[in-house]
């Protein structure tokens, strides 16, 4: 049953009403008063146990990014740094940023924040990356990587302010259009992604971003990762809560922190996806366990959580779709949004009902050795039932 404490969690989560306020660099974009800390990258997930635990993918999205900054003169050099401990690796969300499988931001790197209509507080994603061809989040050597990443910090990211800054974009309402469209806006986010550009598409007229901005198909996938921390968050700091108020996985574990020690990282061995791959080529090509803090999107209630809303993921899923997710909404989150209108969505992920069915994230899989980069998608059983 859930506690006094955790449904006090649970109503904070319900309550937020994000919307899409704004972009820019990563360093710019912290809290008032908060600062980066020095020659440091941020990844998803917890933090690892040591350097020698870095995926080759996220050692390879390192690098890169370890170059744009201008720390090292080629990925190489970037490699070597990282593990001679010379450049540092730390937890996004420890700092208010959330990113995508294994990419990795640095202090220049492009993000977007989401708020809170109401102004209790905000969140950072790092800016969709583009086609796979090219993409960091992928975490396979690339030379189109780093000139994009740059674009994302000095073009596009102050291009998106622009557009933004004055005209909030209402989150909500896009997302439920899409769950009653298909999307479970985590693994699919056709919908979602393609309602966001129309109305960027109309304010970034004529701008030099307009192209970069179109390409990213799965543009909404960002936003919401940023939608879905900032309400996790707003559960937090609420003792003896067992809500989770943060997620995520750097593909050795997966890590939650819970909202009655929100500072604290529980960590376990982080399961594998299951499900369909890319060609029947990579049929043999061993996926990195559980990567990214697209994690939040499961957390908060959605993702495959929201499963019910996507008969074409299931169906592409097949046999990998674990027993018991679709009763996960009832089972496991303990209040209903009222953001989302006759949707009935409820949101806020109580540790202690997992048991009842499993706590489940659909996620992207990507190559082990950080060859071919993404392989698959499929559905990861993070905590069984």
């Amino acid at each position: 049953m859930t506690t006094d404490a955790t449904a006090r969690s649970a109503a904070r989560v319900a309550a937020v009403v994000p919307v899409l306020a704004g972009a820019g660099r990563f360093a710019d974009m912290v809290p008032a008063g908060a600062t980066l800390p020095r020659q440091t990258l941020f990844h998803a997930g917890p933090p690892f146990a040591d350097r020698e635990a870095v995926p080759a993918p996220i050692l390879n999205a390192a690098a890169v990014a370890a170059v744009v900054e201008g720390w090292a003169r080629d990925a190489a050099q970037g490699r070597a740094a990282i593990q001679a401990g010379d450049i540092l690796l730390a937890p996004a969300q420890d700092h208010g940023l959330v990113v995508p499988l294994v990419f990795v931001a640095g202090p220049s790197t492009g993000v977007l924040r989401v708020a809170d209509e109401a102004g209790a507080g905000s969140a950072l994603a790092a800016i969709n990356d583009g086609p796979p061809d090219g993409a960091l989040r992928f975490g396979a050597p690339n030379a189109k990587a780093m000139d994009r990443i740059r674009r994302l910090g000095d073009l596009v990211a102050p291009a998106l302010d622009r557009a933004l800054r004055d005209d909030p974009i209402k989150l909500a309402p896009i997302a439920a259009d899409a769950l009653r469209q298909g999307d479970e806006l985590h693994g699919q986010v056709a919908a979602s992604s393609v309602a966001v550009l129309k109305i960027l598409e109309r304010r970034l007229a004529g701008d030099p971003a307009a192209p970069d901005v179109a390409a990213a198909n799965q543009f909404f996938l960002n936003v919401w990762m940023a939608a879905c921390a900032l309400m996790l968050k707003a559960g937090g700091g609420v003792p003896g809560s067992r809500l989770v108020c943060a997620a995520g996985g750097n593909g050795r574990d997966f890590g939650m922190k819970l909202a009655g020690e929100p500072d604290r990282w529980n960590t376990r061995d982080a399961a594998t996806s299951k499900g369909p791959r890319l060609s029947p080529a990579l049929a043999d090509t061993p996926p990195l366990p559980a990567v990214g803090d697209s994690i939040v999107i499961d957390a908060c209630g959605f993702g495959a959580q929201a499963l019910g809303f996507a008969p074409g993921l299931r169906a592409a899923f097949g046999d990998a779709v674990p027993r018991g997710v679709m009763e996960a909404p009832a089972n496991l989150l303990c209040a209903v949004s009222p953001a989302f209108g006759d949707l009935g969505i409820r949101v806020g992920l109580d540790i202690d009902r997992v048991g009842r069915s499993p706590f489940c994230a659909n996620l992207a899989m990507v190559d082990r050795d950080g060859v071919h980069g993404l392989v698959g998608r499929g559905i990861a059983t993070l905590i069984a039932g």
